[in-house]
């Protein structure tokens, strides 16, 4: 269940601009940093959970999260 929270959160970063920018100025380094992000804004999912909802996304949408993991 919390895998769809997951890709409710990647969703939400390409479509709120506000949450967006949040992020860019956090900068996460690793999938820790961004699971704990998502917490304080609300999304509640583990780092595997995280893993697994990436998996789900094709390469182009998810490229913040390359990004920020690299």
């Amino acid at each position: 269940m919390a895998v769809k929270t997951a890709q409710l959160f990647i969703e939400a970063l390409e479509k709120d601009a506000t949450l967006s920018t949040q992020f860019s100025i956090v900068s996460p380094t690793n999938l820790d940093d961004i699971v704990d992000f998502a917490w304080e804004k609300g999304y509640m999912f583990t780092k595997d959970e995280l893993e697994a909802a990436l998996k789900l996304f094709p390469e182009n949408r998810i490229t913040q999260f390359r990004q920020a993991i690299r």
